[in-house]
């Protein structure tokens, strides 16, 4: 290794201090451009830099394996390298014929090629044995091994070998050019550059993190519970050797360290290139004297090498037992099999602290107990374990790696050692690792102090190293040492003779014990307190360093004399007799001892066997809790009947046996006919002319004749010179197998091998392996153990294959047979077919493997590439997923999180992989494991493209059916609803479209409005493909772009669209994409949603075929064309008016232009599109359509409580921030509060933010009718202005004052909704609850507001408007009775300013006044008590614009009663016409109060109110019973579609033109009378819900009646609610299974008739579920049917296999199963998968007649065991892995009527015998035990932790499983009226908190 290290330093110029050898290398710490000039210049660089500013001990640390951050700029290689000395020998080059031949992918390939090479080795192996003696062959073709090796690296790493050193000629360019189109095996390592110099060639490779050695060693419990992974690896590894071999480069001797492998487990195989160098000439006679030893004693210097590897550590147990070895030198050896390494900071050698230097030589410690223990005390050791205990059990199976029970974490930490070698570490390195701050004090000053402080081990440094006490630093003092050392020196040397003295010698094995030895694990670690938590954490992440246990035995003692007997004899004072006697008794019994101590220890020192046969790591059981979570199933071997089809049908594990039995049954009949077939047909077989097969014999006698009779002599056998052929690859690639068969069995043998020397030779290797082997066959997994047998011969003693070894030459252990079982000697391309089945590959590996290399072998650097690379991973998926096991599943699955968390692919990946991902893993592993990611691609801040793909309603509709209705919306509805205040709307500049600009692209022509009608019907997992082919435009459609910035209205245009009808809705959340959910409809007529949706509604309850529903969209749609196209000839036509829309969202204006104007129709065109903008737009369209299906989809009561809550909460951070609270500039404005704007308010930006979430919320009221409005967003209103607590001088925080804005802004909403009735019912409470609040707020000049007056101003004008609005809704007089002190109370701010300014209170005066609040007398004698700062916000704001805007409006709106509303008119008519003479008269068109009947102004925001009519019309204002509303006609709602053109007529004629969506001028707009319209019982029941604030586990039973559902003729035998909850399937009586939506319709009393009728049963039907991967419905009445949920299609049927055995129980497996199990009346238990023909398993459950039959299944959630309930009260339960039937017992004395299996492996089950228990699953003893009085429970369900029961007496129990109170919570009696007949059966519908009672009359009810 020096040599190798000074010739690296010399010719690639690498500084030494930043080399480290390793055992087979160099690694080197070069800077990356060094690197890369190598890699890509293909130039060695003239000197490697050296690191500037690293000290050596720094770099010396990053050459550290477990160091894994480098400073910038800087990288690992490792350097391999060939002394190309030892490279001169002769290669025999590898004849052509021997590669495999033919294509080995199909059957007929694999036996053709498996043919010829049995051909050619068999005829090979006849030629050496009787021809080659004779003959002097031709010396095979050889090549230099140096030339050889030379091609293989180029073709192998497709990198020219660069010249280096001195004046070597350069490469030619033709070797460059060869590598170009070599596509390079993913699992080879690629090396980085080949570099050769005079003598040596160089191999770079990238640095390895993680080896295979590493998992086995630090992180086993990665590949425990799964013979995949392993498989896995192994798969990996052969693929590597295939392509190696193939470019001619053997791999080596390879070991578990040279397999690179990264955290999901993708392996790559370093080429070991040592076994390439010949030996030197120093070794040759070494080797020549061994090889001439005779034949026979090779056995037994096999017998000697056998124990070789053992015996190093044998022979030094010994030696240290009896004292030949100091324990300094034999705890470094310890150490270094435990892989510590020195100067490694993670992992240093540890040492005992063996006293505590208080006084001479110290007090001993205690090496009976860590230091760990001894520092911390058992108290905090048992405080630590049993938190992490309680922890670990309530987190259950999912318990965090945190929690595992422990008691220590680690024997040496990183920081422990900087602070131990502090003295000599540099500060930047202290600072970075062990406190931020330089404080040098706080460093331990003394050893005394260093051993009482550390809880950890010593480091040997303190026993050899006087260099670690002298300080780098200049403020840190040396390390004291105690006072009776004069030196460092010598302070080392006592402190060694301690370490070596005889106190710490006889307790030194109980020290080995705890750090190494069979103390850290299992019982005796919990009872000495050293549970390790790295041990026992089952952790999965990979890691270079740990706790190693080298031993699982007690260590013996070191022995150490007795202590009294000194050299010399003790004197004796008087020598009595018959103390001689005693004496000699003593001294025989010393004898005796000490032989008995010397046998003991000899006994226990590890003999070959003891050692090799250590037993597997105890105390795995006890820590199952801890395994992974989809660890469920064994490996496919191992349990071979288990329900999933773990062992693919496509590999008989037992093809050997068929080769045998061929050649003993097969042949000999073909031999006989072969032989009839001669006597009749005479075949002759022709020999080569000449031949004669006796020729050899004749010569033999001649030859012996000769020698007897003419020399008189007698016969010898000759001695036939051994011709040595020379080395060929062929015997390099068998070595390759062999040391591939040992790496497999060091990977099952890891913990056994630990002792092992790390460096031993590939022959000390395999004899350790193949006694491993012999002594421990069971250990080896059943995938494993036929490829061990054929890779090391285990059939063969070694003995017998130390024969086959010829010759001194031959690299490889030894010869295999040229046929073994049929097949020739194995090779990679062997192993790997599927014919061959040495290996059980599962089917799906190659896919698997192709899967992830298409993964590495693309870099994303762009979403683009993102996203291809996504789609071609999505086609690669479904292939793998149709196969794969769970165990395959694991493998797969943290590369699909991967491209769910990448930035570039998180939504493409979301969109293409959740759902078949999610499909296998089942709901609980989806939610375990893809929530995180799928919340993470909704936070992500960055508006990607295509990200509104998971907003689509089909999306959504996936995620609830995939990881389960509560979990979405608990964690990912409110991410998902976020979106809709989320992307800043505001842009920098304002851009203007012309409303027609981009109507090319509205929906009526979108792409996908072909199949606008049909309902494409499919299931929802392929959904995505209605939406792959959609650009982004295309799933959603521009309206005319009129996107407004009023955010307010839902009608402007944009999100009307129709709502979808009840039955779109259904079948989509069934799985049908129905037109509304890809194509984006247009709509913009008024009434649009309420018109369609009555009558498609009636239309399709009628008819369950979609034809008519087809027409009347498709009419829908034409009409929509043709509003569309009016619009825009209108546009065009009226060259007076222009439009100009503001992208951002901004105003419409609409101007009355002079006639000399021109048309600026081009100017949209002329304007840059934003795409940014655009496609914030397609996202907020999408979301509402989504939202909007969710809410109908949900139900009023979930919608309620979490969509409208949520929306609530969105809307007042709308307007949080100044920002948010801007005026939108818009084209034409002077000033801020433009001119001729009469009274209404400007859109600010919050307005356009939270304009999708206003109209989600207003449908969430078009949906449930008015309640909505009254009782759910008012009350809600009223807490958001409620005043704080003292409101004297508060400031408002900045969410209140945004809750004030979003208050008023949703008043104006719902004032603008209510019926007329309504809101005349609860003026007086908006009046009292919102108005006069919110004007406290604005009037109040203690208040401040956080954003200024700007904030005070636009809540001013948003006020007045809403006051405007319900004025105009009342009418006058109405205003006079109800609003008057609204209104009054406005207007009086004015006075109050004035009355101030009276007083001299300006804003100037008072910005110079310090006083925080200051009281000042009013005129009518009151004290008011003001903030000066908020005197000027006021002043700001009641400034006389503002009375002019205020003002003149309302004296249009009321006439002659403002003046005896307002007191004040005078002061306010006089600040307004100072206003007036303020602005430029030219700009006035609006003439002042007394010329009314033209008022006309640029109608910013129509909203607001309508552009007001003369006083003469005032009179109409109101709209009772009026149809003119301003100058609008109102037309009535019952006209069918009231379009725009109708509107822009009207208008058009009045000479007013309203922006492009009329519905901003409406000031009352009802409610449509919508299907789902909260009344009766839904209505009382939907009001206590939302009065309920949080969800109650507990579940409360009112007995009110919601629903009913009529269309079974027979008694309802099952009912079964659908995941999502708004559909449930009932089987019956009456043969049929039926399909009912779960949708509010009516007030309760109403019949639901059902969606789909599944009528191809022939009996009644007991049994009805949904499968949940598929989505498939499995129902059962004897026969078991399976078919498709949305088309009814019956896919697979199940019958009875004999009439006499019907079939008496089904049950569905959760997923990731695919299984359905079904028992049968002979107690026999089958599983089946519809996927797949005939039966999965079979299992038996009880014998004889006396268990009665199988009435009930359940199968635990987890799918790990199933539950039979027997007739006979027993109940049965079978471990589905195994096959093994865990527990049977008699629960109950009667029948067993139902079983349910809940999470945490607890059951339920209720009998005849009027009992309901709940069991443990393997503990004796129930845990609860009910009795109900009356009746049996015949029909249960869970509801969390509650039992919900129902009797035949109709009373309905909720019992807690928590509590063992023997009654049940709360018991009904269920009233006649609500439910009439017999209680059947019973299902919950846990979101909802519903009951599904079905009875014997065929009906079905929902109650609540």
């Amino acid at each position: 290794m020096e040599n190798f290290l000074q010739s690296v330093e010399r010719d690639l110029n690498i500084d030494r201090r930043q080399l480290a050898p390793e055992r087979t290398h160099v690694t080197a710490f070069v800077p990356a451009k060094w690197l890369q000039s190598l890699k890509e210049r293909r130039v060695l660089p003239a000197a490697c830099p050296r690191p500037e500013g690293l000290s050596e001990v720094e770099v010396r640390t990053f050459l550290q394996h477990s160091v894994q951050k480098l400073p910038a700029g800087w990288t690992r290689v490792e350097i391999h390298g060939l002394r190309k000395a030892r490279l001169g020998y002769p290669l025999r080059a590898q004849p052509p014929e021997q590669r495999c031949s033919g294509n080995v992918d199909t059957l007929h390939g694999f036996m053709q090629s498996v043919a010829t090479q049995n051909y050619h080795n068999l005829w090979g192996r006849a030629h050496g044995l009787y021809a080659r003696p004779y003959r002097r062959p031709d010396p095979p073709p050889t090549v230099p091994a140096l030339d050889a090796l030379r091609a293989a690296l180029h073709r192998a790493y497709g990198c020219p070998v660069l010249q280096v050193g001195r004046n070597v000629p350069g490469t030619s360019p033709a070797k460059e050019s060869v590598a170009k189109g070599v596509s390079l095996c993913p699992n080879v390592l690629q090396a980085e550059a080949l570099l050769e110099s005079a003598d040596m060639l160089y191999i770079i490779y990238p640095y390895v993190q993680y080896c295979l050695h590493d998992i086995v060693t630090f992180s086993p419990a990665k590949l425990t519970n799964s013979h995949a992974k392993i498989l896995f690896l192994l798969f990996h590894v052969l693929q590597a050797m295939r392509a190696c071999h193939q470019a001619g480069l053997a791999c080596g001797d390879f070991s578990l360290r040279d397999v690179a492998v990264d955290e999901k487990l993708c392996s790559r195989l370093r080429v070991n290139f040592r076994g390439y160098e010949g030996p030197g000439e120093e070794e040759e006679n070494l080797v020549g004297g061994l090889d001439r030893e005779s034949k026979q004693s090779c056995v037994q210097r096999q017998e000697v090498t056998c124990s070789a590897c053992q015996k190093d550590l044998r022979d030094l147990v010994l030696q240290w037992v009896h004292g030949q070895v100091s324990n300094f030198d034999y705890l470094m050896h310890l150490n270094s099999l435990a892989g510590r390494r020195m100067g490694d900071p993670n992992y240093h050698p540890v040492l005992p602290w063996v006293v505590d230097f208080t006084t001479k030589n110290g007090k001993f410690r205690d090496l009976r107990k860590s230091k760990f223990r001894l520092n911390k005390g058992d108290k905090q050791l048992d405080f630590t374990y049993e938190m992490t205990k309680q922890a670990f059990v309530a987190g259950g199976s999912s318990g965090e790696q945190l929690h595992v029970p422990h008691h220590i974490s680690d024997v040496l930490s990183d920081i422990t050692y900087y602070v131990y070698t502090a003295r000599r570490t540099p500060k930047a390195v202290l600072c970075c690792h062990v406190r931020s701050q330089w404080e040098p004090n706080e460093y331990p000053a003394s050893m005394e102090r260093m051993q009482s402080w550390t809880p950890d081990e010593c480091i040997p440094e303190f026993y050899t190293d006087p260099s670690i006490f002298r300080s780098i630093h200049p403020d840190m003092p040396d390390l004291d040492v105690p006072s009776w050392c004069s030196s460092y020196e010598e302070f080392i040397q006592v402190h060694r003779m301690l370490l070596e003295s005889r106190e710490v010698s006889q307790d030194l094995h109980h020290w080995i014990d705890l750090t190494f030895g069979y103390k850290l694990l299992g019982k005796d670690a919990v009872k000495e307190k050293n549970v390790c938590l790295h041990l026992v954490d089952n952790h999965t992440h990979l890691t270079t360093y740990g706790v190693v246990q080298l031993f699982d035995q007690p260590h013996p003692r070191r022995m150490v004399g007795p202590a009294y007997t000194p050299a010399e004899a003790p004197a004796i004072a008087r020598p009595l007799l018959q103390n001689i006697r005693e004496t000699v008794v003593l001294e025989d019994i010393q004898g005796q001892m000490t032989d008995a101590v010397n046998g003991l220890v000899l006994e226990a020192t590890p003999s070959e066997t003891t050692w090799s046969g250590e037993k597997s790591i105890a105390g795995e059981d006890d820590l199952e809790q801890g395994t992974e979570a989809l660890d469920s199933i064994s490996a496919p071997g191992r349990a071979p009947d288990q329900p999933c089809a773990t062992v693919p049908p496509a590999q008989p594990s037992t093809l050997p046996a068929y080769a045998t039995d061929s050649k003993s049954s097969g042949v000999r009949p073909l031999r006989r006919s072969k032989a009839g077939a001669v006597d009749q047909l005479d075949v002759k077989i022709t020999l080569p002319e000449g031949f004669n097969p006796l020729q050899a014999l004749e010569e033999l006698e001649k030859l012996d004749n000769f020698l007897v009779k003419g020399l008189s002599s007698e016969m010898q056998l000759m001695e036939q010179p051994w011709e040595e052929p020379p080395l060929g690859l062929s015997d390099l690639f068998q070595r390759d197998m062999q040391a591939l068969g040992i790496l497999v069995a060091e990977i099952i043998f890891a913990p056994r091998l630990r002792p092992s020397k790390p460096d031993a030779s590939l022959w000390e290797r395999f004899l350790m392996v193949r006694n491993l082997c012999r002594f421990h066959p069971k250990e080896i997994p059943a995938p494993l153990q036929h490829v061990l047998h054929v890779l090391l011969q285990l059939s063969v003693p070694v003995e017998k294959l130390l024969k086959s070894r010829l010759g001194k030459g031959t690299v490889q252990l030894f010869e295999y047979k040229p046929i073994s079982q049929g097949l020739p000697p194995p090779c990679p391309t062997q192993l790997l077919s599927p014919f061959s089945s040495i290996v059980p590959f599962p089917t799906y590996f190659p896919a698997l493997h192709k899967f992830i290399f298409t993964y590495q072998a693309k870099k994303i650097e762009d979403e683009g590439q993102g996203r291809e690379l996504v789609f071609q991973l999505w086609q690669q998926l479904e292939g793998i997923l149709s196969e794969i096991t769970p165990e395959g599943l694991e493998i797969l699955l943290p590369f699909i999180l991967s491209l769910m968390s990448e930035e570039n692919t998180a939504v493409y990946a979301a969109w293409y992989l959740f759902e078949p991902i999610a499909k296998s893993l089942g709901p609980k592993n989806a939610n375990k494991y893809l929530l995180k990611p799928l919340i993470g691609a909704y936070e992500t801040s960055c508006s990607r493209h295509g990200r509104f793909y998971l907003y689509t309603d089909c999306f959504v509709a996936q995620l609830i059916v995939r990881l389960g209705l509560q979990s979405f919306l608990l964690n990912l509805l409110p991410h998902i609803l976020q979106i809709l205040v989320g992307i800043e709307s505001s842009r920098e500049e304002s851009k203007s479209f012309l409303g027609t600009a981009e109507d090319d692209e509205s929906g009526g022509e979108s792409p996908v409005s072909c199949v606008f009608g049909e309902e494409i019907k499919m299931d929802v997992e392929h959904s995505s493909a209605a939406l792959d082919l959609l650009d982004y435009t295309s799933g959603v459609s521009f309206h005319d772009q009129a996107y407004l910035p009023e955010g307010e209205d839902f009608q402007s245009g944009l999100y009307v669209g129709e709502s979808l009808q009840p039955q779109e809705q259904e079948s989509l959340s069934l799985g049908r994409l129905s037109d509304k959910s890809s194509a984006s409809e247009v709509s913009l007529g008024e009434d649009r949603p309420a018109d369609g949706d009555s009558q498609k509604d009636k239309s399709s309850l009628k008819s369950m075929d979609s034809s008519q529903d087809l027409k009347q969209s498709e009419e829908s749609e034409e009409e929509e064309e043709e509003h569309e196209e009016e619009e825009h000839e209108d546009a065009a036509v009226d060259a007076e008016l222009t439009v100009v829309v503001d992208a951002a969202g901004a105003s419409v204006d609409v101007t009355l232009a002079d006639d000399s104007s021109e048309p600026e129709d081009g100017e949209g065109e002329e304007l840059p599109d934003h795409s940014d903008d655009k496609e914030q737009t397609i996202l907020l369209d999408t979301a509402c359509k989504m939202v909007r299906w969710l809410s109908a989809k949900l139900g009023p009561t979930v919608t309620s409580r979490f969509i409208a809550r949520n929306l609530l909460r969105l809307l007042t951070s709308c307007y949080i921030g100044p920002t948010r609270q801007q005026f939108v500039p818009s084209s034409d404005e002077n000033s801020p509060l433009s001119t001729g704007n009469i009274y209404q308010k400007r859109p600010v930006l919050g307005d356009q933010v939270s304009k999708p979430v206003l109209a989600c919320l207003v449908h969430v009221a078009y949906l449930y009718g008015e309640p909505v409005l009254t009782y759910q967003y008012l009350p809600y209103i009223s807490y958001l202005v409620a005043p704080g607590g003292g409101s004297g001088g508060v400031r408002l925080n900045s969410r209140k004052e945004a809750g004030l804005l979003a208050a008023v802004t949703l008043t104006q909403k719902i004032v603008v909704c209510l019926s007329d009735t309504t809101l005349m019912d609860i003026l007086p409470k908006i009046s009292q609850e919102v108005l006069l609040p919110v004007l406290g707020f604005l009037t109040s000049p203690a208040v401040g507001f956080p954003s200024g007056a700007q904030a005070r101003v636009v809540l001013c004008v948003k006020t007045i408007s809403l006051i405007a609005l319900i004025c105009l809704r009342i009418g006058q007089e109405m205003v006079q009775q109800h609003l008057s002190d609204t209104v009054r109370n406005f207007f009086g701010a004015f006075s109050l300013l004035q009355e101030l300014q009276d007083q001299g209170l300006t804003a100037e005066s008072l910005s110079s006044c310090e006083v925080p609040v200051m009281e000042v007398p009013l005129s009518d004698g009151k004290l008011l008590s003001l903030d000066p700062t908020v005197l000027v916000e006021l002043q700001k704001v009641f400034n006389p614009e503002m009375a002019y805007i205020t003002y003149i409006p309302f004296s249009c709106l009321l006439g002659d009663v403002i003046r005896t509303v307002v007191p004040n008119h005078s002061l306010v008519e006089k600040l307004a016409s100072l206003h007036l003479e303020n602005v430029n008269p030219q700009n006035l068109q609006v003439v002042s109060l007394e010329q009314t009947p033209s008022v006309v102004g640029s109608d910013q925001d129509p909203r607001g109110g309508e552009p007001f009519s003369s006083p003469q019309e005032d009179t109409h204002s109101g709209t009772f019973g009026s149809v003119l509303v301003g100058n609008r006609i109102q037309v009535p709602v019952d006209t069918q579609r009231e379009g725009l053109g109708l509107l822009r007529l009207s208008a058009v004629t009045d000479g007013f033109t309203p922006s492009s969506s009329s519905e901003d001028n409406a000031l009352k707009h009802d409610l449509p009378r919508s299907t789902h319209m909260l009344c009766g019982n839904w209505l009382a029941y939907w009001q206590y819900e939302i009065g309920v604030s949080q969800h109650d586990p507990r579940f409360h039973f009112h007995q009110i009646k919601l629903q009913s559902f009529s269309g079974h003729s027979g008694a309802i035998k099952c009912v079964a609610p659908l995941g999502s909850e708004d559909f449930f399937l009932s089987g019956s009586k009456d043969k049929t299974v039926r399909l009912w939506p779960l949708y509010n319709y009516g007030d309760g009393t109403s019949e639901v008739p059902p969606r789909f009728t599944y009528a191809e049963h022939k009996k009644s039907v007991f049994y009805v579920s949904q499968l949940e991967a598929p989505q498939h419905v499995v129902s059962c009445d004897g026969t078991v049917h399976i078919w498709d949920q949305f088309t009814g299609k019956l896919l697979r049927t199940f019958d009875e296999l004999d009439s006499k055995v019907p079939i008496t129980a089904v049950t569905t497996m959760p997923p990731p199963y695919h299984s359905i199990s079904v028992a049968s009346a002979d107690s026999v238990l089958r599983f089946i998968d519809h996927r797949k023909p005939g039966l999965q398993h079979e299992f038996r459950l009880a014998s004889g007649v006396s268990a009665g039959l199988i009435r009930c299944l359940a199968v635990s959630p987890s799918g790990r065991s199933v539950m039979a309930g027997f007739s006979s009260g027993f109940i049965v339960l079978l471990d589905t892995r195994t096959g093994l039937i865990m527990r049977g017992w008699p629960a109950h004395e009667g029948d067993i009527l139902q079983i349910k299996a809940a999470e945490g492996n607890v059951l339920i089950s209720s009998s005849s015998d009027h009992s309901l228990t709940v069991w443990k699953e393997l503990e004796q003893k129930p845990l609860h035990h009910y009795k109900s009085a009356s009746e049996p429970i015949h029909a249960f369900d869970l509801y969390g932790n509650e039992v919900v029961t129902g009797t035949v007496a109709n009373k309905i129990g909720v019992y807690s499983m928590l509590e063992s109170s023997a009654l049940p919570t709360s018991t009904t009696k269920l009233s006649s009226e609500n439910f009439r007949g017999t209680l059947t059966s019973l299902a919950v519908l846990p979101t909802k908190c519903h009951l599904l009672l079905g009875s014997d009359n065929g009906i079905i009810r929902l109650l609540a």
